[in-house]
């Protein structure tokens, strides 16, 4: 029966990760779809604005407008998600209305229109159209003009629960196969563990990642297919816009050469609507004028286009032909392509870490006499899964702090404060936890740290109030600093003193893990729900790992006896080094000051502002966290390149200016208190960044700048403790009293960081070019550090 229970993690992490790739692929499908099938109703609404603007034209008032009944049912009959029509004036007086689709909740046909104009923001066109989001309905505002300007509006409810329904069509076999990925990965691992623990050990991660290939091949299929299909809309909108327009003129009998200005009128419609690869005309198969992107069009054909034809005149066999570039759908696949790579990669990553917890478990051992590296592989999930659950929420937090600040009237500085506190709680709790390492069993340490987490994140989710932000950040800091402290206490005690390494590898790769897993998952899961209820998910995530710790990390109490705490006196000693001192505040409390307060709450506060998403967010985090884990894993390595730890150290911190430069210059803007010189510079760069033909040109600028960002820490956060050990502290008062009172007072960075930075952002009115201002005052750091290391290597005795 062992055997059984064991395969459970295996099959319950299978069926986590189907969901939440069905999850994510439903919610990226909803957004991009409903946007196209919007975009087509904009365009579609636009052939009954070009008619109504021409009669407002002649002078006459809109209710003497006819027609009004016949043409709107004529736009239901195109695209079904059209549910009521309707022409009001400029205060919102309906003139006439038409329910084109009976609707079951709906009544009043000019109520459906009963919306604030305040709530119109969601989407402007060429025309001046807006949406608003009501309820399950985007509801369309279309400008009717004269020759003076606006004497009213058409308007056109657009009913989501249609649109949603199309979405849910094409994903059943999404769900489907989700569901019967499941049953044959749970039937699998049930026949292969029957043959033996050995076989099913085996063949646990290669299911696995086949499994998940196969869903993420799905997704693709599925999607590209949805895409299509929307693109397909976008091009009959567009088509029957511009037709409409022609219609006009023919319907009178006007022969189509004898008009003029053809060209110009189809150029300028291009112009105003750039995603059009072609625009043709024709007469009995013979075009008459043609206007291609010579960048996107295909042939005559339409070969690399999606198009359709809408005829214009039957008795002149004039057609118009829309033709939208077929890169349209490869680019709406890019922002999904991104997300379920990052789901993949964390997904395998969170597979990876508990497959070796099963394996180093056994199928039926006994988990409280595992010790050594199995019992390291048991150990690592439950720092992981602390981990994970505050790294979920990463994304949104910035944004969050500053949504309370704003509601409650408060100084924008205090925006940084719940970070800043989170770091404060996290130091507080270091040394009682220490000292409770000796005394109590340290799963019941692991418990309160991971309850305290837990906690926290119920109380920012639970109470909307800034202050109780700041409390749960604050419990939310205690708790990760107690996890942090068992988590190595933990590590240390089980193991040989030949593997001390291994035992601190378990927490660093615990820790990024973490942080890869729950900044890439968070900002996916983040954009399909409320915040709130997210940070409440993440705080189940927290419970999920106390419950790991409770009923799955064995019970372990220290040997040795308690020892005397000389924190303050081993302070004393250490100061008095110049060494200790130029690397702590140049290097030490430096990095981390960039790690807290630019790559945890800067950076995802710039990004938010500069209109990047929840999900892009949490994949520059993620980009932020491996780069850093790579780095840190070869930095011997690239110490014996660069040739010395200090010269390391000077690279590292070079790494993180260019980083704070890099993000301050792509995403700064005019104004604030920011030296000219640096606005003009911040605008060439987007300038010259703009003029690559590539549109992932400055998100690829961003993403180098965070990718430096992860290189700084990662050449610092390594070989600074080696380079304390090494220096003159540590030969005098012990290498482990030193390396704790380092770690103790590099905090300072972790709780000034984001402090300092958000005052630094306040000063700037909010201008990110303030980060790069930062950035040179770090390269300054740098040389003065480079310098100081130069000349203590001078002064040291031969």
């Amino acid at each position: 029966m062992n055997r059984f229970t064991a395969i459970l993690p295996g099959i319950a992490l299978m069926g986590l990760s189907l969901l939440m790739f069905a999850y994510v692929g439903y919610g990226e499908a909803t957004r991009v779809y409903t946007g196209m099938r919007i975009d087509r109703v904009v365009q579609l609404g636009a052939t009954l604005q070009h008619t109504l603007n021409q009669f407002a034209q002649s002078g006459l008032p809109l209710d003497q407008f006819t027609g009004f009944d016949r043409r709107a049912e004529q736009l239901g009959d195109v695209d079904t998600s059209i549910h009521t029509v309707a022409l009001t004036g400029v205060r919102g007086a309906t003139v006439a209305c038409v329910m084109v689709h009976e609707h079951p909740e709906t009544e009043d046909c000019a109520g459906e229109f009963d919306v604030h104009v305040s709530a119109f923001h969601d989407h402007a066109d060429g025309e001046g159209g807006e949406v608003a989001s009501v309820d399950n309905a985007k509801i369309l505002r279309l400008p009717v003009t004269d020759k003076f300007g606006p004497v009213g509006f058409l308007m056109l409810h657009v009913d989501g629960p249609t649109i949603r329904g199309t979405i849910d069509d094409a994903f059943l076999p999404v769900f489907l196969t989700a569901a019967g990925l499941f049953l044959a990965f749970a039937a699998m691992q049930t026949v292969v563990v029957l043959r033996g623990a050995e076989a099913a050990r085996r063949w646990l991660r290669p299911t696995f990642t086949a499994v998940m290939v196969v869903m993420v091949a799905v997704l693709v299929v599925v999607m590209f297919q949805l895409y299509r299909k929307g693109v397909e809309g976008q091009a009959e909108g567009l088509a029957r816009s511009m037709a409409a327009r022609l219609t006009a003129v023919t319907e009178i009998g006007i022969p189509i050469d004898a008009l003029s200005g053809i060209r110009e009128a189809l150029v300028d419609y291009r112009r105003i609507n750039p995603q059009i690869a072609a625009i043709t005309l024709t007469e009995r198969d013979k075009v008459l004028n043609r206007i291609t992107d010579q960048e996107h069009a295909g042939d005559s054909t339409g070969e690399g286009t999606v198009s359709f034809s809408q005829p214009i005149d039957a008795d002149q066999q004039l057609v118009l032909t829309a033709e939208l570039p077929f890169s349209v759908v490869i680019e709406a696949m890019g922002a999904g392509g991104r997300n379920f790579a990052a789901l993949f990669f964390g997904c395998m990553l969170f597979a990876t870490i508990f497959f070796r917890a099963v394996r180093a478990g056994g199928y039926g051992a006994r988990a409280d006499r595992i010790t050594g590296t199995a019992g390291l592989a048991v150990l690592q999930p439950a720092y992981f899964l602390g981990i994970l659950a505050d790294s979920l929420v990463l994304t949104v937090l910035p944004e969050i702090s500053h949504e309370r600040v704003v509601s409650e009237g408060l100084s924008g500085g205090f925006v940084s404060l719940p970070f800043s506190l989170f770091f404060i709680g996290l130091t507080a709790a270091l040394i009682p936890a220490s000292i409770l390492t000796e005394r109590i069993d340290l799963r019941a340490l692991f418990v309160g740290g991971a309850a305290a987490v837990a906690g926290g994140l119920f109380l920012v989710g639970g109470v909307e109030s800034f202050w109780a932000l700041c409390m749960g950040r604050t419990l939310g800091g205690v708790g990760q600093g107690i996890l942090l402290v068992a988590v190595q206490a933990y590590a240390f005690e089980i193991v040989s003193s030949e593997e001390r390494v291994r035992a601190a590898a378990a927490q660093v790769l615990g820790y990024n893990g973490g942080l890869i897993v729950g900044t890439g998952i968070g900002g996916l899961l983040a954009v399909f729900m409320p915040d709130a209820t997210f940070v409440m998910l993440a705080g189940l995530v927290a419970v999920v790992s106390l419950l790991y710790i409770r009923f799955v990390l064995p019970s372990l109490r220290k040997d040795q006896e308690p020892q005397p705490i000389r924190l303050f006196g081993d302070l004393k000693r250490v100061l008095v080094f110049p060494d200790f001192l130029a690397l702590l505040a140049m290097i030490g409390v430096t990095s981390k000051f960039a790690l807290a307060g630019v790559a945890i709450f800067a950076m995802p506060l710039v990004l938010h502002r500069s209109g990047y998403g929840d999900d892009e967010v949490g994949q520059a985090l993620m980009v932020f966290a491996i780069v850093t884990y790579l780095v840190t894993a070869i930095a011997p390595r690239l110490v014996k390149l660069i040739g010395s730890t200090d010269r390391a150290l000077v690279v590292g911190m070079i790494a993180l200016a260019l980083g704070m430069a890099g993000l301050g210059l792509v995403t700064g803007v005019s104004g604030g208190a920011m030296p000219q010189w640096l606005i003009v510079l911040a605008v060439d760069v987007q300038t010259a960044l703009e003029a690559i033909p590539l549109s992932v040109a400055s998100g690829a600028a961003i993403g180098l700048s965070v990718a430096l960002l992860g290189v700084g820490q990662g050449l610092i956060a390594a070989p600074i403790i080696a380079r304390v050990a090494a220096g003159g502290a540590a030969g005098a008062v012990g290498r482990d009293r030193t390396i704790a009172v380092y770690r103790i007072l590099e905090r300072i960075g972790h709780i000034s960081g984001p402090a300092l930075v958000g005052l630094l952002l306040v000063a700037a009115s909010d201008n990110p070019a303030a980060l790069a201002v930062l950035g040179i005052g770090y390269a300054v750091v740098a040389l003065l550090y480079g310098l100081a290391s130069f000349a203590m290597r001078q002064r040291a005795p031969a």
